[in-house]
Formats: C-alpha cells, structure tokens, sequence
C-alpha cells in the first residue's frame, strides 16, 4: 500500500499555493491546514451570478460568464467541502441556486439540458465537449437532472413548485442508470467496470473507482477493495510525480487541433484554455489528496501538521 510522504506533500503545498486560483487555494487552506470555511464558501460565492445559478470559469474549460445547469453542479460539488458547515454566505448561495432552478431556465419536460446545450458557451472560450450543439439543447440530461433534483429535495421548499418538479422528475428517472460523478457528466454505470481499472489504458473521462465509492464507509468498498487500492497507489505515484505544472507543450496542441477540429475553423486551445488547465491541475492536485485523506494514504498526520508551522 503506497502513501503520500510529508516531503511529497509540502512540494505539493508550494505548487497549490502558487498555482491554484482562490477558489481551490483557500479550498486547500480549509482541508488541510486549518483555514476558514467562511474564506472558502466566500470566494466560490464569487462565481454565483444575480439569477442564482453559477458561471465564469468555476469549470476550468469554459469561461462562459453565464449561468447553466452544469456549471450549478459543479457548484455543488464544491459545496459539498462545507459539509454541514453553517454559514450565511453558504445559506444565500443555496437561496439563489433554489431561484435559479426555480425559474426553470434551460429546463425541458425531462429535465434540464447539459453542458452542451447552452448556446452562449460559443461566444467564450471553451473546450469541444462544451461545444453547442442543437440537438443536446432539446434533450433533457440525466446525470444533471438527477444531480440537481437531489439537490432541491434537500434543500428546497416542500410546498413549492420546484421541489413537486424534482420529486417528478426523481421518480421520472429512477430507472436510468446514468449520473453526474464528481464533475464527470452522464457517464453510465452500465458501461462503468471499476473492476477492469488499469491506471495505463484509463479513458480520463471516465469518473475513477475512487469516485464512484467515494469513502471506505460506502457500501461499494468491500467488492472492490482491490481496485480501489490499485487507483489510491495510482493517485499517490502521479502525485509523487508531480514536480511542477506545465503548460501543454506546443506539438500536443496542434496533434489536439488535428483530432479536435474547430467547426468554425478556429482554435480550441486559446490562452485562456491554457490558463484553465494549470488551474485544473492544480485542483486536481487538492482533490486527489482529500481523496487519499479520506482512505487514510497520508504517512503523517495532518492533525498535528496543522499545529505546526509549515
């Protein structure tokens, strides 16, 4: 079993704390290292539009400002950091996600369209699979809908007429199998075998077995033990790895551009993709520690290192 050195995660301290931007940098304070949850909760407040719902680059490949329902979930996953957290900031932010959805926008009969149906995300820049594209604009997703119905049957009046569409569309889609996972969209579990996990031949769109059990305490852990540990030893070598955040070098981003070309003839990797994905990896280096905290594959105790001086 392989665990994250104290030296590996002070190197990874440095990369965050000069790399990450403040959403994910005071994310990393409140985690690891005793920061205010108020700090956290404020900054991604930041990104919540006056119609309640989120946009800008809360996602790191789409800098549309608008809000969307996708970019609603992504919001939610970083709400889940505060856990029960109380705190008026977070209270105001889940009032205007319950407004936003309440107002039905880019909400079908089904459910509500995903990452592709929203049209304004042509007019920033994006990656292809944040593309419009017409027909997902009139087709419900079911990961999205699912995420966000679990949502406002949590936190959403009971009598409203939000919370009735929800409980519908809950019920609706009780049978599908398909979900949103950790910022992976619609991905189906049908076609999802943790079992057959290489770290080698992994398709990085898929959600990992790590994802999908989420903690040691979930009722998938024990069936899966063994995968589990092989991506946790993956997760800890890659970090391990991890001496600096580089930008794509120039020959990846035109082989990109030949597999990925741009309907409108233009370039998918702008400067502003280049500025997302460094800020990607460094949110990616926050989230795969908490994971490894959460399965106990830290070799020191964070509980003492936050009463140090680092």
């Amino acid at each position: 079993m392989k665990k994250l050195s104290l030296d590996d995660y002070i190197r990874l301290r440095k990369l965050v704390h000069r790399s990450a931007r403040p959403l994910d940098f005071t994310k990393w304070n409140y985690l690891f290292e005793n920061g205010s949850c108020e700090d956290f909760l404020s900054v991604l407040s930041s990104y919540q539009n006056e119609d309640g719902g989120f946009g800008y680059n809360i996602e790191c490949n789409n800098w549309n400002p608008d809000s969307s329902p996708y970019t609603v979930c992504i919001a939610l996953d970083y709400l889940d950091t505060a856990g029960d957290y109380v705190s008026n900031i977070k209270d105001m932010m889940v009032t205007g996600i319950i407004k936003y959805l309440a107002f039905g926008a880019y909400l079908l009969k089904d459910g509500w369209v995903g990452m592709q149906g929203i049209p304004t995300n042509n007019n920033f820049a994006h990656m292809p699979w944040f593309h419009y594209d017409p027909k997902k604009a009139n087709e419900a997703d079911t990961g999205v809908t699912k995420r966000l119905s679990a949502f406002l049957l949590k936190y959403a009046d009971k009598s409203s007429d939000i919370y009735q569409k929800a409980a519908e569309l809950k019920d609706k889609h009780k049978l599908y199998v398909k979900t949103l996972l950790n910022g992976y969209p619609d991905y189906d579990p049908t076609s999802f075998d943790p079992a057959s996990f290489d770290p080698a031949t992994w398709n990085l769109w898929q959600p990992l077995p790590v994802h999908f059990v989420g903690s040691p305490e979930s009722e998938h852990y024990p069936t899966i033990k063994n995968v589990v540990d092989i991506n946790l030893d993956a997760i800890v070598e890659t970090l391990c790895n991890t001496s600096e955040l580089h930008i794509m070098p120039e020959e990846d981003l035109n082989a990109f551009e030949t597999n990925f070309p741009h309907p409108d003839g233009k370039r998918w990797c702008s400067t502003e993709q280049a500025i997302g994905n460094y800020y990607g990896n460094a949110q990616s280096i926050t989230s795969n520690l908490d994971i490894l905290k959460k399965f106990d594959r830290l070799d020191f105790s964070l509980e003492n290192l936050k009463r140090s001086v680092l």
